[in-house]
């Protein structure tokens, strides 16, 4: 039989269909067919796909379930579960305890990998010129820097007159969201974690050139990173004249008006589970 690789399956199917054995190729000027058994019929892209990401997840399963602690911890959180699911036991009375790690961490890693597919579809769509970054405080270039405390100096010390301490030590802890357009930070947001489990606040959002879309941009961008990081709901300190292109954004208020930098602004809050 002739190799596989050599075998024209889009004659008849377009795609190779599992369930027919019989395959096609022209040789010398006529049309022969030859029958796969299951052991030589070659995997298709989504099988291939498929087992990888089954065997990395299995390899995390495994390393759960060899430690008696983890494993007991997820036990308990199985039997919690089923407790949350109306009928649960009569319904999957077969689950165990593998499979439910396994399930729960399938689920996450297909979320992580839709939120990388989003991040990166948008860098694509990125004119030429324009480079987007993501990065914390300790991979910061000097340069990186020096435009991000450059762009936010003439926003909101020049533009704005807002005096108040910028270089507030924050920056340290921060995950930095940078568009840069030939070098110069065109605009800007710092994603950083909150007091309360799963809150993650955004801060200093600017845009140096208003009304072409960079700022929708950049809370995009900082909304995909902060779900990347696990944030269960994303807070920004607002200023009051900016709170419409929040709830644009999905965003909505909380709480009362209240001064900040000597600016009025209002805490606008986002959920993202």
């Amino acid at each position: 039989m002739a190799k596989t690789e050599n075998l024209d399956y889009s004659l008849k199917h377009g795609k190779m269909n599992r369930k027919d054995p019989v395959v096609y190729r022209t040789r010398n000027g006529k049309q022969q067919s030859y029958t796969l058994s299951a052991s030589n019929v070659p995997a298709s892209k989504a099988q291939k796909a498929h087992r990888a990401l089954f065997g990395k997840i299995n390899s995390v399963v495994n390393a759960i379930m060899a430690d008696p602690v983890q494993a007991a911890e997820w036990e308990l959180k199985r039997v919690e579960h089923n407790r949350s699911i109306p009928f649960y036991e009569k319904q999957k009375r077969s689950e165990t305890t593998r499979s439910y790690v396994f399930s729960v961490m399938r689920e996450q890693l297909m979320q992580n990998k839709a939120v990388k597919r989003k991040r990166r579809a948008v860098k694509l769509a990125l004119p030429k010129g324009f480079k987007l970054y993501i990065k914390p405080f300790a991979e910061l270039s000097t340069s990186e820097l020096y435009e991000i405390l450059k762009a936010r100096f003439a926003v909101f010390y020049m533009d704005q007159h807002c005096y108040y301490q910028d270089m507030d030590n924050v920056d340290y802890k921060a995950i930095h969201i940078a568009l840069h357009r030939r070098g110069r930070v065109i605009a800007y947001a710092r994603l950083f974690k909150g007091k309360a489990n799963g809150q993650w606040l955004a801060g200093r959002m600017l845009t140096t050139e208003r009304g072409q879309g960079f700022g929708k941009f950049i809370m995009e961008q900082t909304v995909l990173e902060a779900q990347r990081q696990g944030a269960t709901s994303l807070l920004v300190h607002a200023q009051t004249q900016a709170a419409p292109f929040y709830e644009k954004l999905g965003f909505t208020p909380s709480g009362d008006i209240f001064m900040e930098a000597d600016m009025p602004h209002i805490l606008m809050k986002k959920e993202l589970a």
